[in-house]
């Protein structure tokens, strides 16, 4: 799952109101839109700052095409700052260890920590218990561009990942 951290001018009520009109459901954690088995969650921090912009957490499990829309249609209008991106791995087949050895394995996996700390092209890999975390944290006072950094971390979870394509299951599927 996808999670965005970023930062808009609006309050968590006024974006409730605005919310509405596209089919969002208030839940207790925020805010939740459902279709086809895929989740668009936005969530504001519980302590939010003081100036005008208000922390927002945003949750998806779909492409990273249609999440990056609905953003755009919630919060991607009203000047969102993206401050943080993160996807969370998680295979059944994998333990920490498993994980640990394949990355070891691959040369473009740069180890920071013996403990499960990695990096790819800026990326941070992360091994929590038996899941990876890939991550992009921007720098101080420097916002993240949320296309480029998606497909960054889109292009790493497809190679720790891989989708596995049955060319002759075709059949099977028409049948």
């Amino acid at each position: 799952m996808y999670k965005i951290t970023c930062f808009a001018p609006i309050e968590p009520q006024q974006l409730e109101k605005a919310l509405k009109g596209i089919h969002f459901k208030t839940v207790k954690s925020g805010f939740e839109w459902l279709m086809d088995g895929s989740v668009f969650r936005i969530e504001p921090f519980q302590n939010q700052p003081r100036d005008s912009m208000k922390a927002y957490r945003i949750y998806f499990n779909g492409d990273i095409n249609g999440g990056t829309y609905l953003f755009d249609l919630t919060l991607g209008c009203m000047d969102a700052v993206v401050t943080g991106i993160e996807y969370i791995l998680e295979d059944s087949s994998m333990k920490h260890d498993d994980w640990m050895n394949e990355l070891i394995r691959k040369p473009s996996y740069h180890m920071i920590d013996s403990r499960g700390l990695f990096s790819k092209q800026e990326v941070g890999v992360t091994l929590v218990n038996n899941t990876v975390t890939l991550q992009l944290r921007s720098r101080k006072n420097q916002k993240l561009k949320m296309w480029d950094c998606l497909k960054r971390i889109d292009f790493i979870r497809e190679e720790l990942q891989p989708v596995k394509y049955d060319l002759f299951s075709i059949e099977e599927e028409i049948a």
